[in-house]
């Protein structure tokens, strides 16, 4: 009867964390699907960052201001923007989301950005495809992202690549949208 209780208990922890890693993988996404999915991409530093609450209280989010230092898609009325996303730390209770990289303070990024809801105003953003719509550009002008695992061939995605040539790639996918 124990040995039954025993392996009843194992097949149970097995089938979780099996079910965990899953919950993980991501669709790879490609910088075409990024670009095509996104109402705007930029440059930019983010200067500061704010873990909060959300309205529900169910979950912890992150409010990050980005100065925009170049606009490669979409319009953008100010200099600023603020990103919001899941994850932070308020009062001692942190949320790690395994999807999301997280930003940070005078971090150089590309993002793939959409807007949320209209009801917290048209400065704020998401950042599309969660990790996979976030580069950090480093000294050395190579654009690298990081924090997640996809199902399927990582070749498709655009990782360690020159800058210039990330965005050479981003525009020529806007400028195929607008003839079509």
């Amino acid at each position: 009867m124990r040995g039954l209780l025993f392996l009843r208990l194992l097949c149970c922890i097995g089938i979780c964390c099996f079910a965990c890693e899953a919950a993980g993988i991501m669709e790879a996404l490609t910088t075409e699907k990024l670009t095509r999915a996104s109402k705007m991409v930029i440059l930019g530093e983010v200067e500061d960052l704010k873990s909060q609450w959300s309205e529900t209280g169910e979950k912890i989010i992150t409010r990050a201001t980005v100065t925009i230092t170049r606009v490669i898609r979409g319009k953008s009325a100010s200099n600023q923007l603020i990103v919001e996303y899941d994850g932070g730390e308020v009062g001692g209770i942190g949320l790690k989301v395994s999807d999301v990289s997280p930003l940070r303070k005078r971090e150089k990024v590309l993002l793939f950005l959409r807007p949320k809801d209209a009801d917290d105003g048209p400065d704020v953003f998401n950042i599309v495809g969660r990790a996979q719509g976030k580069y950090t550009i480093h000294e050395n002008g190579v654009a690298r992202k990081s924090g997640f695992v996809v199902a399927g061939e990582r070749s498709e995605i655009d990782n360690n690549i020159p800058l210039e040539a990330l965005i050479q790639k981003i525009r020529a996918v806007a400028t195929e949208n607008l003839k079509e």
